[in-house]
């Protein structure tokens, strides 16, 4: 037996002795966590209504992700494959906070309204003691006949216990709404799938653990869903600059093919499905893994990203062209690129603000004292006219979409000497992550977190114009299988 599970034994024994000492009236409800049992207790959690007790079955992975949470983890990602039984434990864990915390406040929070609804919230309804307790229509009202709920706003999304504790129903496309008030503990449930918003919803979460009872924790339950914004937190611990978020974060994996609930016909079709593919990591595993359907798929992290110090040293004195992307709400970028001695194109720097002028970007060109060369803009005629003014050489870009997407796909392959076509220094976060989570099917759409992609087509594709007759190879030999002398 493990060490960190006979810690979890030994705890739930002392979680025994101590709810029976406080039990201090009838109405008192104590959760209690056991272990797996699926013969006999296949549902996993049992009710006792003589002594009011709910009990909650978990297996090695999810107690794990249990001791994890009881340590002085700030978050705690519990990543793990289909099938593994990650929301429910997510479910499961709430519910035990809003019972053993009195009148305090707590939140849960799905993808987007429908997907919350039909998956998180029906879960989570369904780890209430009761019958038909997940049932919500417009005459039913499910949550309400477990003995444990007073109370189910259902246009609020509140859901209130009897010891006056509130779980707040929330979803992450309207994060913001939940800005207002104070939670003791929070559970996100697939916020692999939340977006770049993410990162503002990871600040704003961390600003309301406070002023209300509760182990002020975060649990996260996901499978993997490309290098995007969970990623970076959970595995690269940064933020969206890519700087040290500074908050202590554990990792639980759990795999599909462990979990004792399924039986051995679900586990043989899902590694029939996902085994020895790319997605097996992620699908099975709890791994993050590249995400599918990318638009630059032949795009490596280990290939095409390096240190900036090498970057600065790889490419010419001098010699830079900028693409310009136009935003407000979204960002507004200026990404600059150098262009190494073997014709290789390297972005060195970004400019990446949302609610800012197209003045912030040209101070920031003066400010960082950045090399002269076009800048290939979205076209703003404005905006074109105030980078002229400020005496800079401007192009209407080339937005040829699908064009710039295979121009850009060019630029990542290798030549015959194995030298990528297109280098990215690692200063340059919001590229990565961009290029990472670029999906075929968001292309051209207002899902695509393409600003970043956007300024990188521009100046490719300007690049490209600007070869002169007769000299496409000594501008672009990965267009071609050529290799300079």
């Amino acid at each position: 037996m493990s060490k960190r599970l006979t810690r979890n034994t030994l705890r739930d024994v002392v979680d025994r002795i101590d709810a029976d000492e406080r039990r201090q009236s009838d109405d008192d409800v104590t959760v209690l966590w056991n272990v797996a049992d699926p013969e006999n207790r296949p549902n996993g959690m049992t009710w006792s209504p003589e002594s009011r007790t709910l009990t909650y079955d978990l297996w090695n992975a999810q107690r794990d992700a249990l001791e994890a949470i009881r340590s002085d983890a700030d978050i705690t990602g519990f990543l793990a494959g289909y099938g593994s039984g990650k929301t429910i434990f997510g479910a499961r864990w709430l519910i035990r906070q809003a019972l053993e915390y009195d009148g305090s406040r707590f939140l849960g929070m799905g993808i987007d309204f429908t997907k919350a609804r039909d998956t998180t919230f029906r879960v989570l309804f369904e780890q209430l003691p009761g019958e038909r307790t997940s049932i919500v229509t417009s005459s039913y009202n499910g949550p309400e006949t477990s003995p444990v709920v007073t109370d189910y706003n259902r246009q609020n999304h509140r859901l209130t216990f009897i010891n006056d504790s509130v779980v707040k129903l929330g979803s992450a496309d309207k994060w913001n709404r939940y800005a207002g008030d104070s939670y003791g503990a929070v559970w996100l449930d697939e916020p692999s799938h939340y977006g770049e918003d993410l990162h503002d919803l990871l600040e704003m979460i961390g600003s309301r653990l406070r002023g209300v009872a509760g182990p002020k924790a975060q649990l996260w339950t996901l499978t993997g869903n490309g290098y995007n914004a969970a990623y970076e937190i959970l595995e690269r611990q940064e933020d969206s600059d890519g700087e040290s978020i500074g908050l202590n974060i554990e990792q639980i994996r759990a795999s599909t093919l462990t979990n004792p609930y399924l039986d051995q016909g679900e586990k043989e079709r899902f590694e029939r499905q996902y085994g020895e593919t790319s997605r097996e990591e992620q699908a099975l595993h709890g791994g993050f893994a590249a995400a599918q359907g990318l638009v630059y798929s032949n795009f490596s992290r280990d290939e095409h990203v390096i240190p900036h110090v090498d970057a600065v040293e790889r490419v010419q004195e001098g010699w830079r062209i900028y693409g310009y992307d136009a935003g407000w709400n979204d960002p507004r970028v200026l990404l600059e690129v150098g262009r190494t001695d073997y014709d290789q194109l390297v972005a060195l720097d970004e400019f990446y603000r949302s609610e800012s002028h197209v003045s912030d970007a040209i101070d920031w060109l003066k400010r960082n004292d950045k090399p002269r060369g076009t800048i290939h803009c979205e076209h703003e005629p404005a905006d074109i006219e105030r980078f002229n003014s400020a005496g800079y050489s401007t192009e209407k870009a080339d937005k040829s979409l699908d064009a710039g997407i295979d121009e850009v796909r060019k630029r990542f392959e290798c030549d015959n000497a194995d030298r990528p076509g297109l280098l990215i220094s690692d200063n340059c976060q919001n590229l990565i992550r961009e290029i990472l989570g670029y999906k075929e099917e968001h292309v051209g759409t207002s899902a695509a977190e393409d600003h970043c992609c956007d300024c990188v087509r521009y100046l490719v594709m300007g690049e490209g114009r600007a070869a002169k007759p007769g000299a496409e190879y000594a501008t672009n030999p990965f267009a071609n299988d050529f290799t300079l002398p």
